[in-house]
């Protein structure tokens, strides 16, 4: 086929991908109006699997088997259950001689913390000067509805791809990037990967720094609240005083290395718990928190970071509990992704994105961790060509009144379908 004829096959899914925005903007409405933050993930997989088979694809739902997976490299244990809260796959199937490619996105979201300090409900998925407002609208529940809304205008246009195209709709990449991981482990690999998620429409990411979710248990002596000392509340501040000086330290007169220079190290303390009630100390307090850490640093090193920096604040004089903090790692672990800055992904998209947009594809190292590393790591599928591209822009991802910009909903829906085409091939 020659190139004037897949330029009109891509002019044909273009158009059908301008008659279906509509009901593609209803579409990312109707999941943004289906609460699932971490581990309440069952009732939007559900709506997408249905959606999926209403499309024709090849749909297979499943919970993530934690004692499977616990042989296959990069998966991280947690307490969290996985029943009925499943993975979702739909493949369109192609019709041969093509390559294959995943479309790969979330629909685990971040919490909310305080509906009350959001100008607009979290959940209502309002559509205010060309945003659509909620928890999850950018932050990944569009980047699924442009997997749906590719695989709907392929099909009203007539397309048949060679190669298969493979929808991922997976859990847990906003704790432990277990649902992309049990994908592969079931056998859903392909030729290449797009993860449609954390990028702008001209913007692609293929590294970010590492992560280590940790947790610090002070443990006290119960008593009277009238009792004096043995409080693990009063620990708290030295803790955390002395990881921040840690981090400080660590960032000090660095430059940083290649991509990377603008990313330092940073540490978070997401939450804290202790007690139960005022009238007494408490027995135990913890504290949970995210260390982020550039290369060369590997997770052995900055699991060895935060333990000198605890042993360091408990020698300290003055330090009030009997015994040291108990330091563990009860979520994401993960270490730098360095990647080459092309592949034949990338390479593609940019050739896209000047073609259809006169834009020009930039690569976007970030602070944050994704689950990339699970296809280009060789483990537990081979490597392929992958990166993150879409779902475009937005802002309050993990925030206060999140919303996506919903004129990029087109925008990167035609560059996806237009790299389909020309990666899978058409019949």
């Amino acid at each position: 086929m020659n190139e004037s004829q897949v330029s009109a096959i891509e002019a044909r899914v273009h158009r059908a991908i301008s008659g279906l925005e509509s009901g593609s903007r209803q579409t990312l409405q109707e999941l943004v109006r289906i609460p699932s933050p971490s581990g309440h993930e069952r009732d939007v997989q559900r709506w997408v699997a249905r959606r999926m088979a209403d499309l024709g694809l090849a749909v297979d739902s499943f919970d993530i088997d934690p004692s499977a997976m616990a042989r296959v490299p990069g998966f991280n244990d947690t307490p969290r259950p996985y029943a009925d809260r499943p993975c979702v796959v739909g493949v369109l199937r192609g019709v041969g001689g093509g390559r294959s490619l995943i479309l790969n996105a979330h629909a685990d979201t971040a919490p909310v913390e305080e509906p009350s300090s959001w100008s607009r409900p979290p959940y209502s998925g309002e559509i205010v000067d060309g945003r659509l407002y909620g928890r999850g609208a950018w932050d990944d529940k569009a980047g699924i509805a442009e997997m749906l809304l590719v695989v709907e205008a392929l099909r009203l246009a007539g397309v048949r791809l060679r190669g298969d195209l493979i929808l991922k709709s997976v859990v847990e990449d906003e704790t432990t990037g277990n649902g992309t991981l049990a994908c592969l482990a079931r056998g859903y690999t392909a030729d290449g990967a797009i993860i449609v998620d954390g990028t702008w429409p001209e913007r692609y990411i293929v590294s970010h720094l590492g992560h280590v979710w940790f947790r610090i248990t002070l443990h006290g002596a119960t008593g009277h609240a009238a009792a004096r000392g043995g409080n693990p509340v009063d620990a708290i501040g030295p803790v955390v005083a002395a990881l921040r000086q840690m981090v400080a330290h660590q960032n000090q007169g660095r430059t940083g290395e290649g991509d990377f220079a603008d990313r330092p190290a940073f540490i978070n303390f997401g939450q804290v718990d202790g007690g139960v009630w005022p009238g007494a100390i408490p027995g135990r307090c913890t504290i949970d928190g995210t260390y982020g850490f550039p290369p060369p640093d590997d997770r052995q090193t900055a699991h060895a970071r935060l333990t000198a920096a605890i042993d360091a604040v408990t020698a300290m004089p003055g330090w009030s509990l009997e015994t040291a903090p108990a330091l563990s790692y009860p979520g994401f672990d993960v270490p730098p992704l360095v990647n080459p800055s092309v592949n034949e992904i990338t390479t593609l998209l940019s050739g896209t994105i000047e073609r259809l947009h006169g834009g020009r594809l930039t690569e976007h190292v970030v602070a944050g961790c994704c689950d990339l590393r699970h296809y280009t790591s060789g483990r537990p599928q081979p490597a392929i060509p992958a990166c993150l591209y879409g779902p475009g822009g937005g802002k309050g991802a993990h925030a206060t009144d999140e919303y996506f910009l919903l004129e990029h909903l087109p925008v990167v829906a035609r560059t996806l379908a237009s790299t389909a085409i020309r990666w899978c091939g058409v019949a």
